[in-house]
């Protein structure tokens, strides 16, 4: 309506309205301003102590990373130059804090085992609700057994019914652990732990101490997959880990730990991405952070500190000094703030239950604008900063680290050194005095073979030669005999031998196997008692916020529990070595019916499996569904073999039976044959008997006709004819006997018997 000239008319009533909210807009703005100047320059003011108190743990931390890199400070530096000496750096620093590492991370991070894990209390907790639920069925029950008559204790059914439920939630409770334990592992996995353990470890070897942060919930983009495998962007809240630079942590000077302090400040650095990121995220204001991209967005910001020059040069980025920086610093404060002080920070009131009394916050600062003031969300006020010393001081927050222990030995071997390059360099050609009575144009600097000196003839003597010739001494062997003596030392003041990473020449008890074990379980003590410091403050607390966090916010009830983190890494250490033989032993000792009927077919499929994953052979033996299969098959194929052999054992059995029963036939019939050959046996030996009679009787009649050949011969004949052959004998056997001899046999036979004679007389 402006622009075709015409006025807009409002209300008086309008134009107030319109002026009162004018005014509340601007006094919001205001307050804001105040409010927000008023939590900067808190967290300025915290920060600018904190600076203070750090200055010589900087300093400190700077000699630490010298002598890791092999460099002097720049004052020894300028001496050692001035004497024209060497600027050798021995690095035993350096190779200890290598060794250390590597052993850390052989026990830290283990290809198939976790240096943690979860177990359930030793007594779980029943919920209140359950009892009570409890102690009414028991009531009932107790009701109804003294209807029937029975004698009940009720105290003591009672305390069988809550000893069955304890048991039954410990039960329960060792399911979920383990569930949660797998949840755990693949948070770690994908928030980037084993990354910031690493580089964590070359800090912890290092520095007076280092610091990993984490978990910290943070928007990170993902990849799904749609129908067809198409790629889609998309994002997703995860916890994450990160490694923090000692240098970039300044705790306020009362702390001893993370948590006991009055406050905990970061350094940080942003950038234009990460901040976009930010805006939208529930907790961090929109407008602080349009103003800090719109005023930081293109120069960036820098907060340079007086150690951040030599650091960037030891830490290989001196090039920051000339590139312009894009990045903007930051300041992240976790502190405990009274709730009345939060109230006129402009702190939501629901969140305040108590104005007296303290709360954890966290506020992000960047420049002059507070980006971020929340409430700490870990119900215990926990900060998400983990730190570990490898020779803590108690009492301080910061301890020693290796370069520190061995820093005077370091020296020493350094001086040595330096003393023994400067020793060899002297003594490695002669020393030459050259007078006046050097000819002019005589190079006396040129010495080689065969040189040809041209000289003035001596005034005072004629032995007094022009040129003299000295050859220093040369200490070498006596200041080797010290650089090892110290070199041997390092070994005790960190406890890192030179055997334990390769070193051959250990001497003594370590040229025998038994020897140099012995030495190695000894060597283990020291660095199992730095690891036991990485246990309890990183492992330890880093496992228990994401069993805390797991435990509010993740939907699966099925990894719900009351559990305790059980961090292994020094116990590893003990346990690893010994393990894999213990458990081979155990395998051949168990392997008998007696034992396998004690542990069962899943105990010993789990002592297999642990074996297996030792070996690097993930997946070789079946988990418990193929084996309740493979057992279930097993027990088919064993029943139908059982059939098989009771049907072979009755076949046999009815086989038996039938040659038994013919057996017995058979012997029935023989028996039969017997009795009958038996019952005929008188009545053939009477046959017998008369036919012997008979032809002894017809032998007495031929005795008659001995006189008549042809009647004797006839006889003989006809009676042969009739009876044929004698048993056993042949059938010619009879006509071949002369009468006269078997009637001689025969009749001597008879006169022999007179009672055969009266008989065959009887039966002629």
């Amino acid at each position: 309506m402006a622009s075709l000239g015409l006025l807009r008319y409002q209300s008086a009533d309008d134009l107030k309205a319109q002026q009162e909210e004018e005014q509340a807009r601007q006094e919001e703005e205001r307050r804001r301003d105040m409010i927000e100047s008023s939590l900067a320059a808190h967290v300025r003011r915290s920060w600018e102590n904190a600076k203070m108190a750090k200055q010589e743990v900087e300093r400190r931390m700077l000699d630490c990373l010298r002598r890791r890199k092999g460099e002097y400070d720049a004052d020894k530096r300028q001496a050692i130059l001035q004497e024209g000496g060497s600027l050798i750096y021995m690095m035993l620093t350096a190779t200890k804090c290598r060794a250390a590492s590597s052993w850390i991370r052989d026990v830290l991070m283990p290809a198939q085992e976790r240096p943690w894990g979860l177990d359930p209390t030793p007594v779980s907790d029943i919920p209140a609700p359950y009892m009570a639920k409890l102690a009414q069925q028991v009531q009932a029950q107790v009701q109804q057994m003294q209807q029937q008559g029975q004698q009940v204790d009720p105290q003591a059914l009672m305390e069988d019914a809550q000893e069955q439920l304890r048991n039954a939630a410990q039960q329960a409770g060792k399911k979920a652990s383990d569930r949660h334990e797998e949840k755990i592992a693949d948070q770690l996995a994908e928030g980037g732990w084993l990354e910031a353990l690493e580089a964590y470890i070359d800090d912890f070897t290092t520095y007076p101490g280092a610091i990993l942060k984490g978990p910290m919930m943070r928007r990170v983009p993902t990849l799904e997959w749609a129908e067809g495998w198409k790629p889609i962007k998309s994002t997703m809240i995860r916890p994450e880990f990160d490694r923090v630079s000692p240098f970039d942590l300044y705790p306020s000077s009362d702390s001893v730990n993370i948590d006991d302090g009055a406050f905990l400040i970061e350094r940080t650095r942003f950038t234009r991405a990460h901040l976009n990121h930010l805006r939208g995220v529930k907790g961090y204001d929109d407008e602080s952070l349009e103003k800090v991209l719109r005023e930081y967005g293109q120069g960036g910001l820098r907060d340079w500190l007086w150690s951040d020059g030599e650091r960037a040069e030891l830490e290989g980025r001196g090039h920051e000094w000339l590139s312009a920086a894009e990045t903007i610093d930051g300041l992240q404060y976790w502190g405990s703030a009274q709730g009345l002080s939060l109230l006129q920070w402009g702190m939501d009131p629901d969140v305040i239950d108590d104005p007296l009394a303290e709360y954890e916050v966290e506020v992000i600062l960047i420049g002059n604008y507070v980006i971020r003031a929340v409430i700490n969300r870990d119900p215990l006020g926990k900060r998400p900063y983990h730190k570990a010393s490898y020779q803590p001081v108690p009492g301080s927050f910061w301890g020693q680290g290796i370069p520190e222990l061995m820093a005077d030995i370091q020296d020493t071997c350094n001086a040595t050194a330096r003393a023994l390059i400067n020793n060899l360099a002297i003594a490695s050609g002669p020393q030459v005095e050259v007078t006046d009575r050097i000819l002019p144009g005589e190079d006396a600097t040129s010495l080689h073979p065969w040189k040809i000196w041209r000289t003035r003839a001596s005034m005072t003597a004629a032995n007094d030669p022009a040129v003299r010739f000295y050859q220093p001494n040369s200490n070498a062997a006596e200041l080797m005999g010290v650089y090892e003596k110290f070199e041997i030392k390092a070994d005790d003041a960190t406890n890192i031998p030179r055997y334990t990473y390769g070193n051959e020449r250990v001497g003594g008890a370590g040229n025998t196997a038994s020897g140099l074990s012995m030495l190695m379980e000894s060597a283990n003590k020291g660095i199992k008692d730095a690891i036991r410091h990485i246990d309890r403050g990183v492992i330890r607390r880093v496992i228990e916020a994401l069993w805390l966090h797991n435990m509010q916010y993740d939907p699966d009830p099925s990894i719900k529990g009351d559990c305790r983190v059980v961090p292994r890494g020094s116990s590893a250490m003990l346990m690893r070595e010994q393990t894999q033989q213990l458990r081979q032993q155990f395998l051949a000792q168990t392997a008998n019916p007696v034992d396998m009927g004690i542990i069962g077919t899943g105990g010993r499929a789990k002592l297999l499996r642990a074996v297996a994953e030792q070996l690097d052979m993930p997946g070789l033996i079946p988990d418990e569904r193929e084996i309740t299969a493979n057992q279930a098959q097993q027990s088919q194929a064993q029943q139908a073999l059982q059939q098989l052999e009771t049907a072979i054992k009755q076949a046999e059995a009815q086989e038996k039976a039938a040659k038994a029963q013919e057996a017995q036939a058979d012997a029935q019939q023989t028996q039969a044959e017997t009795q009958h050959d038996a019952s005929m046996l008188p009545l053939e030996q009477q046959k017998m008997m008369a036919e012997i009679l008979k032809l002894l009787t017809d032998a007495g009649n031929g005795d008659r006709y001995a006189a008549d050949g042809s009647g004797m011969e006839s006889a003989g004949a006809y009676r042969a004819q009739r009876r044929g052959p004698a048993p056993g004998q042949s059938a010619q056997a009879v006509p071949g006997a002369g009468p006269g001899q078997f009637g001689a046999r025969a009749g001597r036979g008879l006169s022999a018997n007179p009672g055969a004679r009266f008989v065959g007389q009887g039966t002629a």
